[in-house]
């Protein structure tokens, strides 16, 4: 069984999408040509390791990258820039909106489909985790209601796939300690947000990246001096 092994930093992403074709208002979207911009810098400054292994030999940092929610782009825009550059990625799936649109106040969106899923995940660089049955906020759920929403939705993704689903991504990234002990109950390895944390394996932290995030400003956020200086910048 391999052991999770926290990498230094985890990046999070959504959308790679042009503004045009992106109905969501959040702006937790990027243009293809930012990402591959970020991807190439990555490439050359850091050891983009899967998430969970943390294992680094060639002395660069090591940093994982992830997805959430499961649009469409990401098999058709993000995986292919990847993929271009041999580095690994997570994606967390919202798994009733597989094969569905997502319902956007400006209009809906495409999610992946099981094909998609299917053959990125015999990409030995990509592997999936669940980000909900809903995209529920689980924090405002009962107990039970989210426990389903955190078990079954590894149930089905394991059903669906032929690996192991070891990681949960919380939904809003709002979590709690009864989620947290849900999700180690379930059976994952360790679960991930984007709120200040970091404690421990199942309230690790992810810096989110946007179309808010000029090129400067990407490589702040990686720097070791973004969290303690993120309100003033």
């Amino acid at each position: 069984m391999r052991k999770h092994r926290p990498a230094g930093k985890v990046l999070l992403y959504h959308a790679v999408s042009d503004d045009r074709d992106f109905p969501s208002s959040s702006g937790t979207n990027l243009t293809p040509a930012q990402f591959e911009r970020q991807v190439l810098f990555l490439k050359q400054n850091y050891s983009v390791v899967r998430l969970g292994s943390g294992e680094n030999s060639s002395g660069k940092p090591p940093l994982a990258v992830t997805f959430d929610d499961g649009y469409r782009d990401s098999f058709e825009n993000a995986y292919p820039i990847l993929k271009r550059y041999n580095l690994p990625a997570t994606f967390f799936l919202t798994v009733s909106r597989v094969g569905e649109d997502w319902d956007f106040p400006r209009g809906d969106y495409p999610g992946l489909t099981w094909d998609q899923v299917r053959e990125m995940e015999r990409d030995p660089l990509v592997d999936f985790g669940s980000h909900g049955l809903t995209h529920a906020d689980l924090t405002a759920k009962t107990e039970g209601e989210a426990a389903r929403e955190i078990e079954i939705s590894k149930t089905i993704l394991e059903e669906k796939l032929t690996r192991p689903i070891y990681y949960f991504s919380y939904p809003h990234g709002s979590y709690n300690g009864q989620l947290k002990a849900l999700a180690r109950r379930a059976g994952y390895r360790a679960a991930y947000s984007v709120i200040s944390g970091g404690e421990d394996d199942f309230s690790r932290r992810r810096t989110l990246i946007s179309r808010k995030d000029n090129f400067f400003r990407f490589r702040l956020k990686l720097s070791p001096l973004y969290w303690p200086l993120r309100r003033i910048i």
